[in-house]
């Protein structure tokens, strides 16, 4: 499940036909709505799902600026389609010594 917010802003004389377009556009709902600022909370099963509606938003006419505040996915799908394509996420070398490794966040010893 992804959940962002956006904050929407029109003019005034727009405001309630904005909402109204925004109550029809998929994945998203009106929590808000306050002088020309209109807070939309999509919600949405997938990131493509999530990414359309913020571009249907940003096409409703009397949109003046819109803005994502917030956005979270939950990308455990993703991670298993990522695995699924033999993508190993973990791999750790067990003969690696550390004797090997080269560090190069401090330059203090390097130079």
């Amino acid at each position: 499940m992804n959940l962002s917010s956006v904050l929407i802003l029109t003019k005034e004389e727009k405001l309630e036909k904005l909402k109204e377009q925004i109550q029809q556009t998929p994945c998203c709902s009106v929590e808000l709505a306050q002088d020309e600022k209109i807070i939309v909370v999509i919600e949405s099963e997938n990131l493509d799902d999530e990414l359309k509606a913020y571009k249907q938003l940003e096409q409703l006419d009397g949109v003046v600026s819109i803005n994502m505040v917030f956005s979270y996915q939950d990308l455990d799908e993703e991670r298993e389609k990522i695995l699924k394509a033999n993508f190993e996420a973990n791999t750790f070398d067990e003969n690696l010594k550390k004797d090997n490794i080269e560090y190069y966040g401090n330059v203090f010893r390097k130079y």
